[in-house]
């Protein structure tokens, strides 16, 4: 009963309805409202499936408004209306160009903000990096120090082979041959004897006096030095007081 009431107040509307679409209709050139209508006249069958699935829907309004915008096109062509924009075509913003700048001054400001802040926390990532890598190193070391003298202690103590560490705990062996005599034991038998008789060790012989080998003109040649108390007497020293008195005794006498 309520639907059927509905139903009467609507059917009985129309006709005001009407009277009002036609008071407020413009009859007004096509060019001044450009508007169109487009018939795909998709079957029942396929409208179906387009009313459950958007995709579809999505599709059949780009092909509604592409041939309402092909047909448009074509009416305003043969109307003898451009439908391009011409090259040398001006115009003016809608906004100044003092508010622009201000835009673009506020966009490059930001921008920098934005590179400033990704190159600080690169910085401090690359820091906190560098530290980890320089405790991780720092670890390796002592680990490998500490492993190796544990190692070391082990083979002194003879709980472990020695080649296996390539640690040499043997004294080297000397070079010299049993019953060689080094160059210092050489030096200080030449300088102080071999021991036993000295008495007539520093005498010529008849092979010294021949021998010649040591003799060196710039060492034997130069006269031997006095000493100071040499240089002392042979400097001109002052006559004593009797001396002294008897020299001018015969001075006087002589004038």
């Amino acid at each position: 009963k309520q639907w059927y009431q509905r139903r009467v107040a609507i059917t009985a509307g129309i006709p005001k309805l009407n009277e009002r679409l036609e008071y407020i209709q413009k009859k007004l050139p096509w060019i001044e409202c450009l508007d169109i209508t487009v018939d795909l006249k998709v079957p029942p069958e396929e409208m179906k499936s387009i009313i459950t699935d958007n995709f579809k829907q999505e599709m059949l309004f780009y092909k509604q408004n592409q041939i309402g915008a092909q047909q448009s096109i074509a009416r305003l062509q043969s109307m003898g209306i451009p439908t391009l924009r011409p090259e040398d075509y001006f115009a003016e913003m809608v906004k100044s160009d003092d508010h622009m700048r201000k835009v673009k001054e506020k966009l490059v400001s930001k921008q920098l903000v934005l590179e400033r802040t990704e190159k600080v926390t690169k910085s401090r990532k690359m820091k906190k990096l560098g530290k980890k890598v320089q405790q991780e190193v720092l670890k390796k070391r002592a680990d490998e120090k500490k492993q190796m003298m544990d190692s070391v202690k082990r083979v002194r103590k003879g709980k472990q082979d020695d080649d296996d560490f390539e640690i040499n705990t043997t004294e080297p062996e000397s070079t010299n041959k049993k019953g060689d005599i080094n160059r210092k034991r050489k030096a200080k038998d030449s300088k102080y004897g071999h021991g036993g008789k000295k008495k007539n060790a520093r005498k010529n012989t008849q092979e010294s006096y021949k021998d010649t080998t040591s003799f060196s003109s710039r060492i034997h040649s130069k006269p031997k030095r006095s000493s100071k108390a040499d240089q002392k007497f042979s400097k001109s020293a002052r006559p004593g007081k009797n001396k002294r008195v008897s020299i001018r005794n015969k001075k006087s006498s002589k004038k």
